[in-house]
């Protein structure tokens, strides 16, 4: 079975994030290592993250999420443009505070009504929602730059689903 060449899509993503001195790789989720100064992203959809999240920016940012994907990638980024803004005390207390909300969700049911609310509480760590305000003010102010970035992102996506004939 063919799959997706991803070398090509993090040849674009490099090109988008290099301006901010990181690198790219693709893995399973989103996130920022910063000894490695590279953004990981993902092109599988989790739709109880993605709606939360969604949400979220929209109840604290009163910003309509134009693409989850952008919007994501931009929280990345923000974890790197920010971080001299956290202090390493406020870095450990939610990075702490991560683990404690990880170990809640994994004893609790995805029926359970309160995961969404326990989930929901990892965007109002400091070091999350200062990102994500940075990725929503960088996408206020560079939309076109943005768009045009996920236009050849989802461009190559869709060709290469095209070459696996996963369409």
């Amino acid at each position: 079975m063919t799959s997706i060449d991803f070398d090509k899509l993090v040849e674009i993503v490099d090109e988008f994030v290099a301006p901010f001195g990181l690198d790219s790789d693709y893995d399973s989720d989103f996130y920022y290592d910063i000894e490695e100064t590279r953004v990981y992203f993902s092109i599988m959809i989790s739709e109880r993250s993605d709606r939360l999240f969604k949400e979220y920016i929209k109840n604290t940012f009163n910003f309509d999420v134009p693409n989850i994907f952008i919007i994501s990638l931009l929280h990345e980024i923000g974890h790197a443009e920010t971080l001299d803004s956290i202090t390493a005390k406020q870095f450990k207390t939610d990075h702490k505070t991560k683990e404690v909300l990880s170990r809640a969700l994994d004893t609790m049911s995805n029926d359970d009504p309160n995961y969404d609310k326990v989930f929901s509480k990892y965007f109002d760590l400091t070091i999350e929602k200062i990102a994500t305000q940075w990725a929503v003010d960088y996408y206020k102010a560079n939309r076109k730059r943005c768009d045009d970035f996920y236009s050849i992102f989802l461009n190559a996506l869709q060709k290469e689903f095209k070459r696996i004939d996963l369409h």
